[in-house]
């Protein structure tokens, strides 16, 4: 087994940067909870600690399937990743729609993995907020999906893109584009390609296929 010391850092450093904010919050909440006398800043300081546990708590089960081992077992189907990125998304401004009632039948393991990923990383193309439409074609080996963004304003750099294709060779490591590596490196090993293809500054599509 090969392991990337870079890469594992970097996955790190963002899982723990996305962490820090709520988890930040919820000491702050418990700090005031011991100090505060007046009934509403307490209720305020419970309901911001309570607000902000289950956003680390929901953080952490996406990326412990999106990033972690889980999502790659036989058991972590299609359901349960559209719940993690609904999830993941609640309260923020970016919407998914498009998702089937029928869930595509006999998908190869990691496939979901994929999807969840997917999402999340097109979720941050959009920071004044826009919809994510999905859309599937097919079953078992064959599926494949489509993710559309759209929004006032999509933010997608060039390393991005070629990090997902699988053309790194240019692209520098960070924290913040490993997840773009870690989408393309996750397309291959399911003998996928990611296709991305941006109309204008208000559109930015992924087929995976």
């Amino acid at each position: 087994m090969k392991i990337d010391l870079a890469v594992l850092e970097l996955t790190c450093s963002r899982l723990c940067h996305d962490l820090i904010s709520p988890i930040g919050a919820v000491n702050n909440g418990l700090e005031l909870l011991e100090d505060e006398q007046d009934p509403e800043l307490v209720a305020e300081a419970r309901a911001l600690a309570a607000r902000s546990a289950r956003r680390a708590s929901i953080l952490l089960q996406a990326y412990r399937c999106a990033l972690g081992n889980a999502g790659n077992q036989a058991s972590f189907g299609f359901g349960e990743a559209i719940k993690l990125a609904r999830d993941f998304l609640d309260g923020g401004r970016v919407t998914l729609s498009g998702v089937p009632a029928m869930s595509p039948g006999d998908l190869p393991a990691g496939w979901s993995k994929l999807l969840l990923v997917g999402i999340i990383l097109l979720s941050e193309t959009l920071p004044r907020g826009g919809d994510l439409a999905l859309s599937i074609e097919g079953e078992g080996e064959a599926a494949r999906f489509t993710i559309t963004a759209e929004g006032a304003q999509i933010v997608f750099a060039d390393d991005h893109k070629s990090l997902l294709t699988g053309d790194s060779g240019t692209a520098a490591l960070d924290a913040r584009n490993v997840l773009a590596y870690l989408t393309g490196l996750l397309a291959t090993r399911l003998r996928m390609r990611i296709d991305i293809a941006q109309n204008g500054g208000g559109r930015l599509a992924f087929r995976i296929h």
